[in-house]
């Protein structure tokens, strides 16, 4: 008879409590998955000069508007605690507490290595959670990748956007955000 394999799942407060207990520290590269730590890829040139590059101009676009928060966790449920490379968030006070699905207005990912991953499992779990926008930039092809109207089975509507040109994102009454692409991939 075989024996099937279960998997623990750990909760995002257990996982603190690795962190609190000195098991993870706050400089491990890892983020909790459907209860699964998994570590995440080394961040390359390429990588840190597109998510530099969108901070400053997420920045300049939000104003007082929106936190812009970068590689920070966002708590989607009590066994998934991602950190995207990018998100804005509703302007309030989190203190130590980590923002929710509710607290945002965009989320983007950066992705060369980990493309597909981000496309499948992180999308999905983005979009069961109810993120209302999602972005990921594809280095590697140099479009970018714009996901709206979540449901539990994914996203109803996705755009592409390549050079030549914008993306812009219309979550939020008040900000207006526009990309232009090949500004981006410059």
């Amino acid at each position: 008879m075989a024996v099937e394999r279960v998997h623990y799942k750990f909760t995002a407060d257990e996982y603190h409590r690795m962190v609190d207990s000195g098991i993870l520290t706050e400089d491990s590269r890892v983020e909790l998955i459907e209860g699964e730590i998994v570590e995440m890829s080394p961040i390359g040139g390429r990588h840190a000069r597109c998510v530099n590059w969108l901070t400053k101009a997420l920045v300049n676009a939000a104003g007082d508007d929106a936190i812009v928060s970068v590689q920070n966790p966002v708590r989607l449920s009590d066994l998934s605690e991602p950190q995207p490379d990018l998100m804005l968030l509703r302007p309030r006070d989190y203190g130590d507490q980590s923002p929710g699905p509710e607290d945002l207005l965009l989320l983007i990912e950066v992705s060369d290595t980990t493309l597909a991953y981000d496309r499948t499992t992180k999308l999905h779990l983005y979009a069961r959670a109810g993120v209302r926008e999602v972005w990921i930039v594809d280095l590697i092809h140099a479009v970018v990748f714009r996901y709206l109207r979540p449901t539990s089975a994914g996203y109803r509507e996705s755009q592409q956007a390549d050079r030549g040109s914008t993306i812009a994102s219309t979550v939020s009454p008040v900000l207006r955000i526009e990309i232009p692409i090949s500004e981006l991939f410059a």
